[in-house]
């Protein structure tokens, strides 16, 4: 199967909250992921699971499910993963582009600022991890972070130098 984890929006820019305690639609749809089929066929997204690393209270991270999938998924097509519970029409311009189908998680806000998260797609059916990729704490507030490796990282990271 060639299901990749390849990009993650984890903190969008502006508050999470608004004075009141509340969270605008799309605020939470402004926080995902991006998954990709890079195999030649189609795959059936039916026991497909995405996954995280959840922190409560200050204990040592758990696996924690954000949600399920239906459906099948095109060779060379990406699923966008977004935060909340939509409708499609909270989704801001900027995070519609660059992905084929989106969906939400009917969840509040998932991914991990504080201590990082690893986002994971897990088989259900043959209890295997397909992918994972994780990504550092304090990512930069309102930026796209690209695969490299096994890392999400920012997409505007300086390559190494040896000078």
């Amino acid at each position: 199967m060639a299901l990749q984890i390849t990009r993650i929006k984890p903190d969008p820019a502006g508050k999470d909250r608004n004075r009141y305690g509340q969270t605008s639609s799309s605020q939470l749809a402004a926080e995902w992921v991006d998954f990709r089929n890079d195999g030649a066929t189609a795959v059936n997204l039916a026991p497909i699971e995405l996954w995280h690393r959840a922190y409560h209270h200050g204990q040592n991270p758990t696996w924690e499910r954000a949600t399920t999938f239906t459906g099948t998924l095109q060779p060379g097509k990406t699923v966008r993963v977004h935060s909340g519970s939509g409708p499609d029409s909270v989704i801001r311009d900027e995070d519609r582009h660059g992905a084929d189908h989106h969906v939400f998680t009917r969840k509040d806000y998932i991914w991990n600022n504080k201590g990082g998260d690893t986002p994971a797609l897990y088989n259900r059916t043959t209890q295997t991890t397909i992918d994972s990729a994780s990504y550092d704490p304090h990512p930069p507030q309102g930026e796209v972070l690209i695969r490299s490796g096994n890392k999400l990282v920012p997409a505007r990271t300086p390559a190494y130098s040896s000078r």
